[in-house]
């Protein structure tokens, strides 16, 4: 910054700090040259008087306003003119000084206030410059160059204003985006972070019921049948795999770009749908009876839909081996050209393995506001044979179906 961009910045501070400086200054300045204007005696030809005690007050009430412009501009202005008018009137020589001050003052009212402040103060600038030069004076000339320069004056101010306004106005606009994309990026944060929490709410809460009871019947028949407490150990290692996977692939949005990279096969092991016979295939090894049924023209559906409805049916069936150990358990999906239906049922003849424990899950919740989430319905609930029923359906349309390639139709 140089010498010069140092000391306008400085001005500036202390104008900030001392709001009256600036109009201090000017009016200093003005009432240096009122008092040269008034030391200056009258021409005896031109019939004006000298100066008397009314008249010296009548001039200060055309300059010291000036002090003022900044606090009520309109005001002051108005004083300026109360007082050029009344000092014309008393037969006084004219103050050249005061067309500086009317000037400034108009000036200030018009690119600094509003429409009806400036109307007015155009209007009351040329009733005086009309009163004075045409019915006081009788000079033609001087009304009309005067009013031709308070116009230029007038009309400068208000394009200053009207573009003063357009740029505030476009600030205000912009810092309104600005706290819109905050407050879109903080819901966006929660979103994930509830997203994430649902997931994670799925995919532990399923693996972790599904160790606990294999792990129990693998302690249970250790002794009797040692092959088959290996293979539900082994079930436990591929549950735990996949788990970790699914883990890996949620979290994965939580990592540097370079590095999710590294991570990129995690990703072929979404959830969908096109897995529920694995499922089945490793809950069934805890020796539970899971009986699946898969009607219509399977559809190809958007990610969000797919993991969704497979969620849907995991929650089901982790609540079924929870609270219904060992029941007859029926997994029916159906395809139909509107809408996808899943629906988990058991007959209620299994065991609470929950019995005399609190379970805190959400999990009936969860699922339904996944439901809704994607436009779909969900309802839970005793069935008729006297066990528990869980149906959810999701609409099939142009939104949520895709392609075999996989992009969005």
């Amino acid at each position: 910054m140089n010498g010069f961009g140092r000391l306008l910045h400085s001005y500036h501070r202390w104008d900030q700090k001392y709001p009256y400086l600036s109009p201090g200054i000017v009016t200093l300045i003005f009432l240096a040259f009122m008092i040269m204007d008034l030391m200056m005696k009258p021409s005896p030809e031109n019939g004006h008087v000298q100066e008397d005690a009314v008249g010296i007050f009548l001039a200060m009430l055309q300059v010291l306003p000036v002090i003022f412009f900044r606090r009520a501009p309109m005001a002051a202005l108005a004083v300026i003119h109360f007082g050029f008018i009344a000092h014309a009137l008393t037969d006084s020589a004219l103050l050249w000084v005061v067309q500086f001050t009317t000037l400034g003052g108009m000036f200030v009212v018009t690119s600094s206030t509003d429409d009806r402040q400036s109307i007015a103060a155009g209007l009351l600038s040329a009733a005086t410059i009309i009163f004075v030069f045409g019915v006081i004076t009788e000079s033609i000339d001087n009304t009309v160059a005067l009013l031709l320069l308070f116009s230029a004056v007038w009309i400068a101010g208000n394009i200053i204003r009207a573009r003063k306004n357009r740029l505030e106005a476009a600030e205000l606009t912009v810092v309104e985006l600005e706290e819109d994309q905050e407050r879109t990026a903080r819901q966006a944060v929660a979103d994930e972070r509830a997203r994430i929490a649902r997931e994670l709410h799925d995919v532990l809460g399923h693996t972790l019921n599904l160790v606990v009871i294999q792990a129990g019947a693998a302690q249970r028949v250790y002794n009797s049948s040692p092959e088959k407490a290996l293979e539900a150990v082994k079930s436990i290692e591929s549950t735990s795999r996949q788990a970790l996977s699914d883990v890996d692939r949620m979290l994965g949005i939580l990592r540097d770009p370079d590095e999710a990279a590294s991570h990129a096969p995690s990703l072929e092991a979404r959830p969908s749908l096109s897995r529920i016979d694995s499922l089945v295939s490793e809950l069934s090894t805890t020796g539970q009876s899971i009986e699946l049924s898969i009607t219509g023209n399977v559809t190809n559906l958007a990610p969000s839909t797919d993991l969704t409805a497979f969620r849907v049916v995991q929650e089901a069936l982790t609540n079924v081996m929870t609270h219904a150990s060992g029941s007859e358990v029926h997994v029916e999906i159906s395809y139909s050209d509107t809408e996808l239906e899943v629906t988990v049922t058991n007959d209620g003849s299994g065991t609470d393995t929950l019995v005399g424990r609190k379970s805190g899950g959400r999990g009936i919740v969860g699922m339904r506001e996944r439901t809704a989430m994607f436009g779909g319905k969900f309802e839970a609930g005793k069935s008729d044979e006297g066990g528990w029923r869980v149906n959810a359906t999701f609409p099939i349309n142009r939104v949520n179906t895709v392609h075999d390639a996989g992009e969005t139709e």
